[in-house]
């Protein structure tokens, strides 16, 4: 390495001018030539991503997207073969679903036996891992899948990555190569960064901004259905003041961030299906679920509009909403358009204005506050606003209380609250070390179910987060099992035996020590809460320990959802 550099050198390098900053990985026995690569920049002072070890894949993959999610850049992800691949498990589903950008690196088991290749096999399991299509195992969340053959097309191909995963829509790559490649020698090959920029997503064309406009200046009861707007920070005020000169209601449905302020008179709320049917316009901005057709409609009438980044979803299988005209684009450009293109009084805006006042006094009538003997989600989520301030960010991943929880919460700054945009259960603590990375100044609050927290792999995460200087904040809703799949049982069989019998299959024991697992793996402050009073002093203490540099974690109780004994 005195006289030459190795190409997982030089990939470590070229990283570190593009500017990623992280390298969450899990090493194995296909990454030689990257420890020794470690080493020599480190010895040598020479400038790299900082190297974050995660005991667990779900860890690495996680945090990187919660890195990106703050800062839309992609780190690296550094895992092995294709048991390590396996390992990425559900944070490949959420990375693809969320559009992060996130640059995945996968070692392959070494082709040769003999002869002088660094790198040969020398290890049984060099055998036994040789997956013949490893890629297969996460093509389909991919936006690129490639392996590295020749040695000197290391920089070409670590910039495509990066330019691919970086453009809109974003989303993750997967780069693998054998030993042999890792290690062999390669001159420095630079190229001019400026070739490789990510391609940038435009606005609408005037007719469709005219078009829209028209629509919406004629419309009486126009609402926007949003997800995912709000990743653009700047975004969320431009579309507050589209909604205040227009007079259109925003509604957020499984929201992957902040995307309009909660306490706004002109917020729709969080329940998926309200006001679809009463809307005479929909506005479908950045969102991949904007209702459930089996359960609403739109109005026969009612003019329907698709803005998106990723308008067509090509990574779904079958993915269908009516819309009259789909455009893809970059949202935030495309309010900017239509405020642009806004008279100063614009046509109607008088009798929408009167109808969203309308739902908003409806809507405070009917909230009222909850009774239960037991504690339940909403008191402990009004427990945990008390301590939101400017710098907090919550992370949030209880499937159950996807419209409950920022129902309470009501957030309010841009970039300050986000879910993982898909299904893998386990996000949530892990991709709190990587906002908090990313956010050194934050208070970082993530609130999980007890199933999210144990399919978090407890003990990798905390581990991860107090090593690496990234302490947050848990607090745990704990009902004693996976509620989710109760009510899907119930959905489906509303009378059935499982009701009946109260025999769901979904209850964890009660005696379960959740917290304590954080705090066995690496000295995590562990609170767990049964009763009412001790609510609100152990999050506070929780918190006042988190920003002194260290992770806790709040072992909440409330009603449990099962009965049933699995002894």
């Amino acid at each position: 390495m005195n006289d030459a550099t190795t190409v997982a050198h030089r990939l470590l390098q070229l990283s570190a001018e593009l500017g990623i900053d992280y390298i969450f990985t899990n090493l194995g026995s296909d990454h030689p030539a990257f420890i020794e690569a470690f080493a020599h920049m480190n010895t040598r002072g020479q400038g790299k991503p900082r190297v974050i070890v995660c005991p667990h894949e779900m860890t690495a993959l996680s945090a990187a997207h919660g890195y990106a999610m703050i800062t839309r850049k992609p780190q690296l992800v550094l895992v092995h073969v294709d048991v390590g691949t396996q390992n990425l498990g559900g944070s490949v589903h959420n990375a693809a679903r969320a559009r992060i950008p996130a640059i995945i690196v996968a070692g392959l088991s070494p082709w040769t036996e003999h002869g002088e290749r660094v790198g040969r096999r020398n290890e049984f399991i060099h055998y036994i891992q040789d997956a013949p299509r490893q890629a297969e195992i996460v093509a389909q969340y991919m936006k690129w899948c490639y392996e590295l053959r020749a040695p000197e097309m290391i920089d070409d191909v670590l910039l495509r990555a990066m330019q691919i995963s970086s453009s809109g829509p974003q989303g993750p790559v997967y780069l693998t190569g054998a030993r042999e490649v890792w290690d062999a020698k390669v001159a420095a090959a630079p190229q001019p960064l400026a070739h490789w920029q990510a391609v940038r997503s435009g606005g609408l064309e005037p007719a469709a901004i005219d078009g829209i406009y028209a629509a919406l200046s004629a419309a009486k009861r126009p609402i926007v259905i949003t997800s995912y707007f709000g990743r653009q920070v700047a975004a969320v005020q431009r579309l507050v003041e589209l909604s205040e000169r227009i007079g259109i209601g925003v509604l957020e449905v499984s929201p992957h961030c902040m995307n309009f302020p909660g306490t706004h008179p002109h917020h729709l709320g969080y329940r998926r299906d309200s006001y679809v049917a009463e809307a005479d316009l929909i506005l479908m901005l950045d969102v991949d679920v904007p209702w459930i057709p089996s359960k609403v409609q739109p109005a026969p009438d009612a003019q329907l509009f698709h803005i998106d980044i990723d308008p067509i979803k090509p990574q779904l299988g079958f993915w269908h909403f009516p819309a009259q005209r789909s455009h893809q684009a970059d949202s935030l450009q495309a309010i900017e358009q239509l405020l642009a293109r806004c008279d100063a009084q614009p046509p109607g805006a008088t009798t929408r204005k009167a109808w969203l006042a309308d739902l908003h006094a409806r809507k405070r009538a009917t909230t009222a506050p909850a009774t239960s003997a037991a504690m339940t989600p909403e008191e402990v989520t009004a427990a945990v606003r008390e301590l939101v301030n400017e710098r907090t960010i919550v992370i949030f991943e209880a499937p159950s209380c996807t419209e409950l929880t920022p129902t309470v919460l009501q957030m309010q700054q841009p970039g300050s609250y986000f879910s993982s945009g898909g299904a893998g259960l386990g996000w949530g603590i892990n991709a709190a070390t990587g906002v908090k990375l990313a956010k050194p100044d934050a208070d970082v609050i993530a609130l999980v179910g007890d199933g999210c927290y144990l399919f978090g792999v407890p003990s990798s995460a905390y581990w991860v987060a107090n090593t690496y200087g990234a302490a947050h904040l848990t607090v745990i809703y704990n009902n004693r099992g996976w509620h989710s799949p109760k009510l899907s049982t119930l959905w489906v069989h509303p009378e059935g035996e499982a009701r009946r019998n109260d025999t769901f299959w979904v209850t964890i024991g009660a005696g379960a020590k959740l917290a304590e697992i954080a705090q066995a793996a690496s000295g995590t402050a562990a609170f767990t809460v049964t009763q009412r009073e001790q609510l609100r002093p152990a999050i506070q203490n929780a918190m006042q320990i988190v920003r002194g540099g260290r992770c806790a974690v709040v072992d909440v109780s409330v009603a449990p959802i099962s009965g049933q004994s699995l002894g």
